[in-house]
Parts: structure tokens; C-alpha cells; sequence
């Protein structure tokens, strides 16, 4: 019986997800190790295919294939076979990603040095392959100011500030138990021997004395903190601060209630808790979102956000409205919750918190011209308050604008049904969910947003239907249906079903034909030859300005913007664009390199340059949201990226409109 560890795993369902043969070449560089590594796994997987009669084959200079070619019976017997729906496997890490976070994680919980040998067997891979890991890792310290402290005959060690090594370790333990859930075991690592559960009692009973609420992600995050402090107290390892800056942390109202918390977790788990870690717990409270459920009061929201942070809002949206003629200054509702949300921001910021955003991905893909917004709302606020903005918190400020543009589009379609919406992810993506419903069914009425734990808190005479994006165990009085945080288009045929209304398609026809006047057959690239983002940016910018598209100051604002948040958004496209849409004249130029190159976090092989004049500002929005759903389509992008001239590319696209 072949150990059917989990890379053998994602191998064979890369035979079954793509018809087309893949090489040796792409299942290595997809799982970081070597070519001779995926040979020995194609004959470790063909013992296994034989049962079924079926097997992995090769043909020179075309790539592996499963033969016969499998049909819908033949895959289900590989699925079943492989039990590739059974997600417990044993553990370990597959793809290079995942490996970075493994190891990251055994060297910050390691009591001393660790060698690369030990990690290679763990992990069933190659010194080289871990070798080749660490260098990634390396990256993601120096992103916490943590460094590794290499030592001959003995291994690495981990060197730095102990609050930054926390952080650090914090936002790797979220990605590795992204989608699951606080309480699970299997998402608790090197953790796994704490009774979670009661830290998670303690925190929740103290918290209630403040006069906000927290959202379940921040909250799940204070938790997992907690746990980490008590493992690193317990070797050794305490938070540091200097006495002016314990002074000003003791000075806040959450130091109380960090203190009894402390001393709750000292009685429970038989352990002494310095005075600084006390302060520790209170950065968190105070850098956590806070979640304003019922309705907005609107006579003193000014002094909850506090009025250096109204300014701040009001700024960027006359900033918004300038370059993309949309005003947002009348939403009350959106002032006041990003400004609640920028008020645990900063300080979040200032502690160098990074707040996990498990939804950045989906949301820069479904809500590309938000997130754009975002990022002008992100460049005023690092200017004006001279700190970092990291894309986690430009998604949190997306998802708020997202909320404030659907309200705007569907401010006259209120109507009588009454709906609350219980959500895990804090203010803004309720409020971005809210207004998601309200746009798909004009008919409902959204009474209140509520984090998953004031559930009680709902009255059955107020409310007749209750959307939530986590599973409700407790029997509710109203009727439940469980939905996801981004609203996907399963869930709006589900909610459909239920209060039988209808909704509104874009017209895909209009759509497109606007897009296609902004391609040019003198813009078409192919065989660009550039090694990285910037050449390939800069050898087209330039054309550009030759052609009279762009003057001379596009392409450094194209490369600002790219600074802020790499425009590579996965499937092997890029759209780079500036921050600021000021063309001479309106045009997309389409350029396809002769090989991926790494671009941000993805690869690259077709890119989409944007340049809009004054006149088309109207269009961003609709020509972002149609061109990332046109390049969502895995086929379509491999065809495009095979095209040998431009009606080769405008055939295709028409095809497809």
C-alpha cells in the first residue's frame, strides 16, 4: 500500500482538473521540488491507478497524461480511490507556501536552534527544497523586523523583539487555519495543549465591561495571543516596553479590563503574568475592530470616531469624488463605521498589528474598483499620518466603500421585508454583506448587523429572516440560512428560493462593446522578453507615451501604485494601472510575455495596462468589475496568452461576451 501523502494528492488532481498533459517542469515549480522528486511520485501514483486500470503515461516534449482519458465514471473512481474529499490527511504541508509556514512556525516555537536535516524529514523533502524555503522566510520576517541567526553544526535561531516575534507568529497561525474555526484542534499548532476553550471563557467574560464590542475575528485573534503569550511566558519569553510607554498603555479605560483578564488566566493556568504583558493584552484591545450593531446615532458619531479621523475620511472623499466623480460625503453610516474602524487601525498600525484579512484575496478579485478606492483613501492617510497601510487593511477599507457604493446604487429600492444579518468578520464587512443583500433583493430591509455571539439578541417579532455567514447551533426562534461573508452567486439562489424575489443581471452584451473600444491594434505586445514587473511596466508605459496615450508622468504613477499593492490578481494576469486616471486618451494595451515571470505573489504571463482620460473616469468602475470577470476564465487566459496577433485576441473575447 503506497503512503498517499498529501502532495501525491495535489498531483493527481491537477491530471483531473486539467485535460491538457502537464510536464514534470510545471508539477515542480507547483510544489517547489524537484523534477526527479515528481518522477518518483508518477510511479508511486501509477501503483496505485493500476488497481483501477488506469495509469499516468508520457510522451517526450509534450508532458504527463492520464491514459485512458479519464471520463465522469473514471474520475469519481480516482477521487474515490484517492479519497482526495477526505480533508484530514496527515498534516503536513504540500505546496511551497504552506511548507514556509510550517517552518516558520517550528523555528519561532523551537527552545533553541533547529536544523534544516530535521525540518527535511518532517516535512518528506530535500535539504535543497528547504533551503530554497527559508529564503521565503527570511522575506516574511523582515516584514516584523525578525531575523535568523544561522550557526554552523548547530542549525538557525530565531533573533529579535519578543512583541514582534508574537506578531509574527500571530499572522502565520492565521494562515495556516484560515476557514476554520477557533475551537477546532487541528487549527490550533503548537498551541494544541492549552485548554483554548477556557481562555476563550475567561476573554469573553471580562470584555463584556467595555463600552464596544468586538468582532469575532479580532476577538478569535486577542484568544489565539493569549495562547501564544502563556507558551512563550513559559519558556522564558517576555514582552519588553519602556516605563513611558507602559505609562501611556496603563492610562487607557482596556488596561482594566486587560488586567482582569490576566488575572483570571493566572488563577486557571497556575502561571505569573508580568505587568507588560498586561500592556500587551491591551494594544489588542485597543487595535481591535469594534462592532456597532442597531442603528446609527447620529448626534455624536463625530466624537466616537474621534474628529482627527472624520477630517481624515472627509479628505480622501473629496479626493474619491475629484478623481472618480463619486460622493460618499452624505453616507453617514459609511463615515461612521470606517471611522470606527480606523480608530482600532491606528493603533494597530502604530504596534505594528497586523490584523489578518482572510478575505484580501476575494475581495480584491470581486470588488476590484473598491479596492481602488481603497487605495487612494490609503495613500492620503500615509501621507497625512505618516504611517504603513498593508493591503489587510487596505481590504477592511474596501469592503466599507463597497458597502457605501451599493447603498448608493439602491438608496430608492428599500422596501418592507425584514432581515438581520449575523457576521463574524467585523463592521465593515457586515455592512459591505448588508448592502450586497439589499442590491441582489431591492425587496428587504436589513434591521441590524450582529457578531455571531449576540445571536439571542435578535427578536423574532422584529426580524423575519436571519442571514448568517457562521453555523448556528443554538435553536433560533427566526429562521436561519447560512450564506457566505462575500455574497457568492450560490447563496443569492438560495436566499432567492427563500422569499421567491428576483434580481438584476448586468447587460454582458453593452458591457463588453464598451470595453473593446478601448483596445488599439497598435497597443498589442507579444513575446515581451522582460525579467520582472517593472521592465515589462516600463517598456510598454513607453509605447504609450510614443503613441500619445500618456504624457511622461504615467508610468512613475503606474509604478506607485504598484508599490502600494502589486496588480497581479493570480490565473497568470496583471492589470496595472496608475492611482490617479489622467491619459491624454483612453486605451488598454495588451501585453503577452514569452514566460511567467513572478509578479508580487503570483505569476505572470498577460498583462493588461489601463489608461483612462477625464471623459471615461464614469467607466472605471464597470470596465474593472467586466475585465476581472473575463480574466477569471482559466481557459480564455491560456488562449489569449497563445495569440499571435490582435484579432486573434478580439475573436476570442468575442467569443466569450
Amino acid at each position: 500500500m503506497v503512503l498517499l501523502n498529501n502532495r501525491l494528492k495535489e498531483i493527481i488532481k491537477e491530471f483531473l482538473v486539467y485535460e491538457e498533459p502537464v510536464t514534470s517542469e510545471y508539477l515542480s515549480k507547483f510544489l517547489g521540488v524537484t523534477s526527479r522528486t515528481i518522477r518518483n511520485d508518477i510511479t508511486l501514483l501509477n501503483q496505485e491507478l493500476g488497481k483501477i486500470g488506469v495509469k499516468i503515461d508520457a510522451q517526450r516534449g509534450v508532458g504527463y497524461f492520464l491514459e485512458p482519458k479519464p471520463d465522469q465514471e473514471i474520475k469519481e473512481l480516482i477521487e474515490e480511490l484517492f479519497q482526495l474529499h477526505d480533508t484530514s490527511g496527515n498534516g503536513l504541508p504540500v505546496l511551497p507556501e504552506e511548507r514556509v509556514l510550517y517552518i516558520l512556525k517550528n523555528i519561532i516555537m523551537a527552545d533553541d536552534f533547529i536544523t534544516i536535516e530535521q525540518m527535511a524529514n518532517e516535512l518528506f523533502v530535500s535539504k535543497s527544497t528547504v533551503d530554497n524555503d527559508l529564503k521565503q522566510v527570511e522575506t516574511l520576517l523582515k516584514k516584523f523586523n525578525v531575523s535568523l541567526f544561522k550557526k554552523p553544526n548547530y542549525g538557525i535561531k530565531l533573533v529579535g523583539n519578543e512583541m514582534n516575534i508574537r506578531f509574527c507568529l500571530s499572522a502565520s497561525l492565521s494562515d495556516f487555519k484560515k476557514g476554520h474555526s477557533l475551537q477546532e484542534n487541528d487549527s490550533q499548532p503548537f498551541v494544541e495543549e492549552l485548554d483554548i476553550d477556557l481562555i476563550s471563557k475567561i476573554t469573553k467574560q471580562h470584555i463584556k465591561q467595555l463600552p464596544f464590542k468586538i468582532a469575532d475575528l479580532p476577538l478569535n485573534n486577542l484568544i489565539m495571543h493569549i495562547a501564544i503569550g502563556i507558551k512563550r511566558i513559559e519558556k522564558g519569553k517576555s514582552i519588553k516596553l519602556d516605563k513611558l510607554e507602559l505609562k501611556h498603555i496603563q492610562d487607557q479605560q482596556e488596561y482594566i479590563v486587560a488586567s482582569q483578564i490576566v488575572f483570571s488566566i493566572e488563577a486557571a493556568f497556575s502561571i505569573q503574568i508580568p505587568n507588560e504583558e498586561i500592556a500587551y493584552i491591551t494594544i489588542h484591545l485597543m487595535g481591535a475592530k469594534r462592532f456597532q450593531d442597531g442603528k446609527l446615532q447620529q448626534e455624536d458619531f463625530i466624537e466616537m470616531i474621534g474628529e482627527s479621523n472624520y477630517e481624515l475620511i472627509l479628505e480622501f472623499l473629496a479626493e474619491i469624488k475629484r478623481i472618480y466623480r463619486i460622493d460618499l460625503v452624505e453616507d453617514k453610516e459609511f463615515i461612521y463605521g470606517l471611522g470606527l474602524h480606523l480608530r482600532s487601525a491606528m493603533n494597530r498600525m502604530k504596534y505594528g498589528m497586523n490584523l489578518q484579512n482572510p478575505m484580501l484575496k476575494e475581495i480584491k478579485s470581486k470588488y476590484p474598483f473598491s479596492f481602488e478606492l481603497a487605495i487612494v483613501a490609503s495613500d492620503i492617510i500615509q501621507q497625512k499620518q505618516n504611517i504603513v497601510i498593508n493591503e489587510d487593511e487596505i481590504g477592511y477599507i474596501a469592503v466599507h466603500l463597497e458597502a457605501a457604493i451599493e447603498r448608493m446604487k439602491n438608496r430608492m429600492k428599500r422596501q418592507v421585508r425584514r432581515v438581520a444579518v449575523v457576521c463574524s468578520s467585523g463592521l465593515g464587512t457586515a455592512k459591505l454583506l448588508a448592502a450586497s443583500i439589499e442590491s441582489k433583493f431591492p425587496g428587504l430591509t436589513i434591521v441590524g448587523t450582529y457578531p455571531s455571539y449576540s445571536l439571542k439578541d435578535i427578536k423574532k417579532e422584529e426580524v423575519d429572516l436571519i442571514l448568517s455567514t457562521v453555523p448556528v447551533s443554538e435553536d433560533s426562534a427566526v429562521p436561519v440560512l447560512e450564506i457566505n461573508a462575500l455574497l457568492s452567486e450560490d447563496d443569492v439562489e438560495k436566499v432567492n428560493a427563500y422569499i421567491s424575489s428576483k434580481y438584476l443581471n448586468e447587460d454582458q452584451k453593452k458591457s463588453f462593446e464598451k470595453l473593446q473600444n478601448f483596445f488599439h491594434e497598435e497597443l498589442f505586445f507579444t513575446e515581451i522578453d522582460n525579467k520582472d514587473s517593472i521592465g515589462v511596466i516600463k517598456s510598454m508605459s513607453y509605447t504609450l507615451n510614443t503613441k500619445g496615450f500618456v504624457d511622461d508622468s504615467y508610468v512613475d504613477s503606474v509604478l506607485d501604485r504598484e508599490k502600494i499593492s502589486p496588480t497581479s490578481i493570480g490565473n497568470l494576469v496583471a492589470i496595472p494601472h496608475p492611482i490617479k486616471q489622467n491619459a491624454l486618451d483612453s486605451c488598454i494595451a495588451i501585453g503577452i510575455l514569452k514566460k511567467p515571470i513572478k509578479w508580487g505573489e503570483h505569476k505572470v504571463q498577460l498583462v493588461l495596462l489601463l489608461a483612462l482620460n477625464e471623459k471615461d473616469k464614469n467607466e472605471f468602475n464597470s470596465l474593472f468589475d467586466r475585465i476581472w470577470k473575463l480574466v477569471q476564465d482559466k481557459k480564455l487566459v491560456a488562449e489569449l496568452c497563445k495569440a499571435a496577433n490582435f484579432n486573434e485576441i478580439i475573436t476570442r473575447l468575442e467569443k466569450i461576451k
